[in-house]
């Protein structure tokens, strides 16, 4: 458990350094005043105008960087060697996956809330009604984003960094359409459709699941028991795909 920590921490603190976080928050924040200056565009719909544009700032800056950071951060390990150095120490590859995740997620945690915080202080400052849904909403992001991560972790214990980001976008742009295939494949007559849509709406996590982005926008009610429930599919995912990611990190020969 002790090795876990020190991993994880190293991992934190090591993508902290990296240009790419960086980068990513100053990408937030100019989306967070843009859409101020959007907001102020509009007589009536500037305070939602603002906020529709910070939540969608946060979620892409939470979400590129689970895909990007999470796809290579293993990968560069096992490029630069670096692997052999740790895996030489007692320490097991169980132990190196999991503090490599552990830290990853912390990265994640810390980055949206930290933009939640901006953004809280520029609504603040128009008057919004902060209610409980608004800390749901940046919740939902931060399940997705570590069930990408998973994802991105999982694909990256066997493929090549590009590869891998390919992937877990195609899982991002495939979960958020699950719901449509839903649909499709209720009102189709195609047998092969119904079989191939049901098995990829098996093996795909329904993204919009965790979508409550609108909801402290709109003054739309987000039950508890709906967030539980995210919660309890999102850990499941991230659950089932380092365990995965695990199996698969045992059976590599990296001389």
């Amino acid at each position: 458990m002790n090795s876990i920590i020190v991993i994880a921490g190293n991992t934190f603190r090591e993508v902290i350094r990296d240009r790419i976080l960086y980068g990513l928050v100053v990408f937030a924040v100019m989306l967070l005043l843009l859409s101020l200056a959007l907001g102020q565009l509009s007589f009536d719909e500037n305070l939602r105008l603002s906020a529709n544009f910070g939540f969608t700032g946060i979620h892409i800056a939470v979400i590129v960087l689970a895909v990007f950071v999470g796809s290579s951060l293993v990968s560069k390990e096992i490029e630069k060697q670096t692997i052999l150095t740790l895996l030489a120490r007692p320490i097991s590859r169980a132990e190196f996956i999991l503090g490599k995740a552990f830290g990853l997620l912390l990265v994640l945690k810390v980055v949206a809330f930290g933009l939640a915080l901006i953004l809280s202080i520029f609504l603040a400052l128009l008057d919004f009604s902060f209610t409980p849904v608004y800390l749901f909403a940046v919740a939902g992001i931060l399940f997705e984003a570590a069930v990408l991560l998973s994802f991105a972790i999982f694909f990256g214990s066997f493929a090549r960094p590009m590869m891998t980001v390919v992937f877990t976008v195609s899982v991002f742009l495939l979960g958020h359409w699950v719901e449509t295939l839903h649909y499709f494949i209720t009102r189709s007559q195609n047998d092969t459709f119904k079989v191939i849509g049901t098995v990829i709406s098996y093996i795909i996590p329904n993204l919009e699941s965790f979508n409550w982005r609108e909801a402290p926008v709109y003054g739309i009610n987000v039950e508890f028991s709906q967030v539980g429930m995210a919660f309890g599919s999102a850990m499941g995912w991230v659950t089932l795909l380092v365990a995965a990611t695990v199996l698969i990190f045992r059976r590599r020969d990296f001389v």
